[in-house]
């Protein structure tokens, strides 16, 4: 049966547990029968002790899930299993895990499936309901280093077969627990052989063909669907790195292209709305930036007659554009959308705060091309002062002075949404400003 899930990655910015409940209610409302919940370093784990960086407790993270169930969602547990285990991996207590010193877990190492195993059975105490559990088991970046995973490979395994027997060791345990395993697929991916790589793994496992940028259908599902595998699909809501840093807006028309393609997918799709790229690089922006998404994922027959549907095209147009004629007036015009709700009106208020942000980021461009130009033609027709400065010492500083004045009302926004991570979301997207520094007025020479 086709069904359209919707990922929520908790190590990024989240609403406390107090908070939660609007979000879910939205999310609902949006028309997605089902939620993929990543609690990964939120909760305090008694199977790592000492690890994370908790927002929620195991009891509240087991309300959230009981709140989602009534509310109508088939719930999701998704853990980690090898790949993307930084939060654990970058404490010294758990050292003694790593594939070769990297932020890799080790998969050959007695204790990894041991314990991670053990850490699934906390998930299914929080998750009683729950038919599937996600595993992850992506990007795994460094396998095949350490001395245990060399010594397997000198006695003839190959690197893909380290990981795989891995993996397969999880989905056993996730079997024995009554789930039924997802696990994406890109591993599967890079062999010359897909579907028969898959085969490697429970013929009960799930793949999830995951393909964050373009308008399916892809190539790569069906390759993945020769093993006689289920494969579900999964977009990028929030994900897109080579926007990251520079700005606190998607292009919304990648994100719509992706999103919009996949849920014309024969099949079932999680929309998947990451909070950090990793647990060890910088927050992505919170979800109210993503609202109009969450529509057009929900549903797109919602979507296509929502009052900002063409507006947040002709948003994304001229983000790219970046013409600053054109985009004064587009935060007023954007705080004058229709809103049907309190999360509506958030989410108006931080696009519109997004674009007032983009503007500053254009202008910090502006100013230091033009610091680079003026450095160079000085020496072919000298320095004309006045201009100098009105650029180089004058523009800094008013720069300067506008993002002090943004950053707060941003601030507002996560204080009466009561979400995580205010400082360190304002220090990161901020920090590209220290660059100003740098721009000085010339000296005659």
């Amino acid at each position: 049966m086709k069904k359209r899930f919707l990922h929520l990655d908790f190590k990024g910015i989240v609403p406390g547990p107090d908070r939660i409940e609007e979000y879910l209610r939205c999310f609902r409302q949006c028309g997605f029968d089902g939620l993929v919940l990543e609690f990964d370093c939120r909760v305090r784990w008694k199977s790592w002790p000492g690890a994370g960086m908790p927002v929620y407790s195991a009891k509240e993270a087991a309300g959230l899930v009981r709140l989602a169930e009534f509310l109508g969602f088939e719930t999701i547990p998704l853990m980690q299993v090898q790949g993307h285990l930084e939060w654990l991996l970058g404490e010294d207590a758990y050292a003694h895990l790593r594939e070769n010193g990297t932020l890799t877990l080790c998969p050959s190492h007695p204790e990894a499936a041991e314990r991670l195993a053990a850490w699934m059975t906390e998930l299914r105490e929080i998750f009683p309901n729950s038919r599937y559990i996600h595993l992850g088991a992506d990007e795994v970046a460094h396998i095949g280093e350490c001395p245990l995973c060399r010594a397997r490979i000198e006695g003839g395994e190959t690197k893909f077969q380290l990981y795989a027997s891995h993996v397969e060791k999880l989905c056993l345990a996730a079997e024995k627990l009554n789930f039924r395993p997802l696990v994406w697929g890109d591993m599967l991916l890079h062999e010359a052989d897909p579907a028969g790589a898959a085969r490697s793994l429970p013929q009960s496992t799930v793949i999830v063909d995951w393909k964050y940028w373009g308008r399916g259908p892809f190539g790569s599902t069906e390759k993945l669907r020769k093993s006689g595998h289920e494969v579900w699909g999964a977009s990028g809501v929030q994900c897109a790195w080579y926007e990251h840093f520079r700005q606190i807006l998607p292009f919304y028309e990648d994100r719509l292209e992706n999103i919009l393609g996949w849920n014309e997918f024969n099949g079932t799709v999680i929309h998947t709305t990451w909070g950090r790229s990793g647990n060890k690089y910088a927050l992505y922006p919170p979800w109210l930036m993503s609202l109009p998404l969450f529509v057009a994922a929900g549903d797109p027959e919602k979507w296509a007659v929502h009052p900002w549907r063409k507006k947040i095209e002709d948003l994304s147009r001229l983000l790219r554009r970046a013409l600053e004629f054109e985009l004064v007036r587009v935060p007023g015009n954007i705080r004058s959308w229709p809103a049907s709700c309190r999360l509506e009106e958030e989410s108006r208020e931080y696009i519109a705060l997004g674009v007032e942000f983009q503007m500053l980021v254009n202008r910090l461009l502006e100013i230091e091309a033009d610091h680079a130009a003026q450095l160079a033609s000085c020496r072919f027709v000298g320095i004309d002062r006045e201009t100098m400065m009105r650029d180089l010492a004058d523009a800094p500083a008013d720069l300067k002075r506008k993002v002090a004045e943004l950053l707060p009302r941003l601030g507002q926004v996560f204080d009466r949404n009561g979400l995580t991570g205010k400082e360190e979301f304002l220090a990161e997207f901020s920090s590209q400003f220290r660059r100003l520094d740098n721009v000085r007025p010339l000296e005659l020479p």
